[in-house]
């Protein structure tokens, strides 16, 4: 941990012997590089109420949002930095993309990967991943 506070205090003797002592504070700022080099980015972890909700919005239908859901709650208990290995994410993708990418990214690489593979069906890959504790 870096602390970020210093304190400086300066002791002066008056003629008539009194002690002030004076302090003056310094407030260091320290800016966080990602892997990129650039600086990082300051984002408060979402809740898994507001992860749900955009869940919810992406979702064609109630079912679809169910299904999803599961997934998710199975592949990574709703936190988007999840990490088993090579696999990131709310769905723990084998995408090194999904490492760096935002909530919404995370859904849409889903519901991609979910229509290349079960035909846009998100149950039929619930299914399976209930028949193979993989999607």
């Amino acid at each position: 941990m870096i602390n970020t506070n210093r304190l400086t205090s300066h002791k002066r003797t008056l003629k008539n012997g009194a002690i002030i002592t004076t302090a003056t504070a310094c407030l260091v700022l320290v800016t966080a590089v990602g892997a990129s080099g650039k600086p990082a980015e300051v984002e408060s972890k979402p809740t898994r109420q507001e992860i749900l909700t955009l869940l919810r919005q992406m979702s064609s239908s109630s079912k679809e949002f169910q299904c999803n859901k599961e997934i998710m709650r199975k592949e990574s208990n709703y936190n988007p930095s999840a990490k088993n290995g090579s696999h990131y994410g709310l769905y723990q993708g084998r995408s090194p993309y999904l490492a760096t990418a935002t909530i919404k990214e995370q859904i849409q690489w889903f519901n991609r990967y979910i229509q290349s593979r079960y035909d846009g069906d998100s149950c039929k890959a619930l299914a399976h991943h209930v028949k193979h504790n993989w999607f």
